[in-house]
């Protein structure tokens, strides 16, 4: 899992809850990246997923790397 250094800035100032329901989140989605919602029907390795009642987690699966790479990580508490 890699996270875009426009994700990483958006981390600042999250509370502690919300970054341990990410954290927790993303533990998941390494294990089942499908578990989440597709973008667009064009693109279906770009999804998104809730963490908390309140965020929102953008990213991309790379099968052949095995890897996500986080882009996005909304707030809105």
């Amino acid at each position: 899992m890699e996270f875009h250094a426009a994700a990483l800035a958006q981390l600042d100032g999250l509370p502690a809850e919300a970054f341990d329901a990410l954290v927790r989140r993303a533990t998941e989605l390494v294990v089942a990246p499908w578990d989440s919602m597709a973008l667009g029907a064009g693109e279906p390795a770009f999804r998104q997923t809730t963490f908390h009642p309140l965020g929102l987690l953008s990213f991309y699966v790379d099968d052949s790397r095995q890897l996500l790479r986080i882009f996005d990580v909304t707030w809105v508490g």
